[in-house]
Order: C-alpha cells, then sequence, then structure tokens
C-alpha cells in the first residue's frame, strides 16, 4: 500500500459529503449527514482510506474518532494518541469490523498501521510529526 496525506479542496470535501458516509461514533454530523474530511489518508491505487471525524473533548486522554475505509466497507475506529517531541504514539483503542472481514482482520490491522503511520498527528500533507509506534489495545 502506498497512503499520502491529501488535502481536500472545498469542492472535492462538498462531493465526498454527497456519498453519506456516516461514522455512527462521530459528531452529530457525522452521525446524521454522513463525514466531512478535511484530510484523507489515502491509498488511491485501492481506494482504501483513513478520515479523521472527531476529538472527544470531555475525555482525560486525547481520544480521536476516525473512519477507514477498507475494501469499500467503512470501519469506524477510535484511537488514542501521544506527541513528545514531534514523535507520535497512536493505541487503537476500537475498532468495528464487519463480520464479513472477520477473516482478513490480520491484513486489516496491518494496513491501518501503515495508513496511521503515513498520518501523522493531523493528517496534513505538512505535517512533520513521526509515527514511533501504532498499537492495539481493542480486541480483534
Amino acid at each position: 500500500m502506498k497512503f499520502v496525506n491529501k488535502k481536500l479542496t472545498f469542492s472535492q470535501s462538498e462531493e465526498f459529503a454527497k456519498r453519506k458516509i456516516k461514522n455512527p461514533y462521530g459528531s452529530f454530523m457525522d452521525i446524521t449527514e454522513g463525514i466531512r474530511p478535511i484530510y484523507l489518508t489515502i491509498d488511491k491505487s485501492t481506494d482504501t482510506w483513513l478520515a479523521w471525524c472527531y476529538r472527544h473533548r470531555d475525555a482525560s486522554e486525547n481520544v480521536e474518532e476516525f473512519l477507514f475505509m477498507y475494501k469499500t466497507n467503512p470501519i469506524p475506529v477510535q484511537a488514542i494518541w501521544e506527541i513528545c517531541d514531534k514523535q507520535v504514539y497512536w493505541r487503537i483503542t476500537r475498532m468495528d469490523i464487519p463480520h464479513d472481514l472477520i477473516a482478513d482482520k490480520t491484513e486489516l490491522k496491518n494496513v491501518l498501521s501503515e495508513a496511521f503511520i503515513i498520518y501523522k498527528a493531523s493528517g496534513s500533507p505538512d505535517d512533520d510529526s513521526e509515527v514511533c509506534e501504532v498499537g492495539f489495545s481493542c480486541k480483534l
């Protein structure tokens, strides 16, 4: 897989919103209208992508909600991050894998890890942080 961080133009973001891909654990708009990302971490050859949706403001940790599109299946992902001197540590705390993808869970984890390594701290093409670790604390 070859992921890149891409900033969407306003019109690209509008087109994306028309697809009405919903994250059931995101913000009110993510749940009702569908996600509208600013950045995508995408592998264009497979149309696999990671999009940030929502940050929990009331959590004691840095809890983020994402949507991961894998083999045309939108998968809600929750992750917690820590940053120390531009080094980012991601811990995946929840993934809602569809039943028909359970057999692919090892590959799915590897691809998601690759996406987070490129996503870094923000998903911006200008992000100069470095991912040092992507771990999983959820049962898959």
